[in-house]
């Protein structure tokens, strides 16, 4: 497996959550844990930009333009979870290499577009929500309990708000990405299944399977900097998986999982992993 990280993330007090991440106050404490994170061999920093509904303060634009300003004195890229458009633009002026998650408080304007398209390198990494549509989870059923089954169709329900949530990023989405701005796939990681989900998503939102898939794979390797993944080339690790049907014609097709290959070999799916 590859493993990468980026080590403790960087953010404003929040009292009452974890308190993994750097707890900071000023520019100074900024600056210390960029280097502390460097000194753990991590891969890329990542800050937290968020007032998690109005709960805590969030970073600053002199205290995430010193912390990008650090990252990049020491050869790392800074990503910063976002939530508000106004906060997004005073990254990407700040020099931020990449956003998790969209713009989610309103459809962004033409400035936001306008400055991403001056910073062709910029990755965006959607991360969308959940639809709040009920949907058909059958394809799920044979790799879980009956039970996990059941605790997911539980919540398998229309909700309103979360179309609305869903929406603005649904479009804020499909308005980047027609600015030919460069997208990689990511999800929260708490659902194995989340990539699916996620790729999903991302063609509901207005991307083309084709572009989805190049997202999933040839942009998010670049990305991760992993120069021997992501596109099928001679020289480079043969993963991969067969499917039983084109995702061109359905991206939901990516489900229908035929093989998997890690270095060549074909993986034994009988046998769990470990």
């Amino acid at each position: 497996a590859k493993f990468l990280s980026a080590a403790r993330d960087i953010t404003m007090p929040e009292p009452g959550r974890i308190t993994v991440p750097h707890w900071i106050n000023n520019e100074a404490e900024g600056r210390a844990a960029v280097r502390e994170i460097v000194a753990s061999k991590a891969d890329i920093v990542k800050i937290w930009v968020d007032t998690r509904e109005g709960k805590y303060k969030k970073l600053t634009p002199e205290i995430y333009g010193a912390i990008i300003d650090e990252a990049h004195k020491n050869g790392l890229r800074v990503a910063a979870h976002i939530f508000d458009m106004e906060d997004a633009k005073g990254l990407i002026r700040a020099g931020v290499d990449a956003l998790a998650h969209g713009v989610r408080d309103k459809d962004i304007d033409d400035e936001t577009v306008a400055l991403f398209k001056q910073r062709p390198g910029l990755v965006l990494t959607p991360n969308l929500p959940d639809r709040g549509v009920k949907v058909d989870l059958g394809w799920l059923r044979e790799g879980l309990t009956a039970a996990e089954f059941e605790r997911l169709e539980k919540d398998n329900t229309d909700r309103p708000a979360a179309q609305h949530f869903f929406g603005i990023q649904a479009r804020n989405l499909a308005k980047l990405n027609a600015a030919g701005v460069r997208i990689t796939l990511g999800t929260d990681g708490n659902r194995a299944w989340g990539a699916h989900d996620e790729m999903e998503d991302m063609v509901i939102a207005g991307m083309t399977p084709m572009q989805v898939i190049v997202a999933a794979t040839r942009n998010s390797a670049a990305f991760l900097r992993l120069n021997d993944a992501g596109t099928l080339e001679a020289g480079k690790r043969a993963d991969f998986i067969v499917l039983d049907a084109n995702p061109l014609a359905d991206i939901t097709n990516s489900r229908k999982i035929s093989a998997v290959y890690l270095l060549g070999a074909a993986l034994d799916r009988s046998q769990p992993v470990r």
